[in-house]
């Protein structure tokens, strides 16, 4: 049996690609918790610096997105997790995860902060055997949300 190679890498959140994983995304979250699905997300949220869109991708083929954007010097929000149904339980997630933590240590952030909703226990199970814990909410002021947060131990050392 062959394994799944997943690579993910930061791309244009402008791309068809980025955009079409985005719509997918927000019709998805729509229809879970109601309004646009958007949860406030600007693409201009990650074309500034210290920050990133994520595509992964099977064979070439777009199955999963997330994003990096900077809250503060020191956190790092990560927004816009998605994996194509079809796509899941197979590693697209962890691999975007692993490329939002290699990314935040490159651009010298000390922690990662993201918020989930109570719908998807999936996602927070994921969440928590990645190594994020439970924190109070940061950021909006929805009841129904389940925030979490990495510590960064590999941090480069400062010149």
């Amino acid at each position: 049996m062959s394994s799944i190679i997943v690579l993910a890498a930061a791309e244009d959140v402008r791309s068809e690609d980025s955009v079409q994983l985005m719509k997918e995304l927000s019709e998805e979250l729509g229809l879970l918790y109601g309004g646009d699905g958007t949860a406030g997300f600007q693409l201009s949220d990650v074309e500034v610096p210290r920050s990133a869109f994520i595509v992964a991708r099977l064979d070439g083929y777009p199955v999963g997105c997330g994003a990096i954007r900077p809250l503060d010097e020191h956190s790092v929000e990560v927004k816009r997790m998605y994996t194509r149904s079809d796509y899941r339980r197979k590693g697209v997630a962890q691999a975007i995860l692993a490329e939002a933590e290699r990314l935040a240590i490159q651009f010298e952030y000390r922690n990662l902060k993201l918020q989930t909703g109570p719908l998807q226990p999936e996602a927070a199970a994921l969440y928590e055997r990645m190594g994020y814990y439970r924190i109070p909410i940061f950021h909006g002021d929805w009841d129904q949300v389940l925030a979490y947060q990495k510590d960064l131990v590999n941090q480069p050392a400062t010149l």
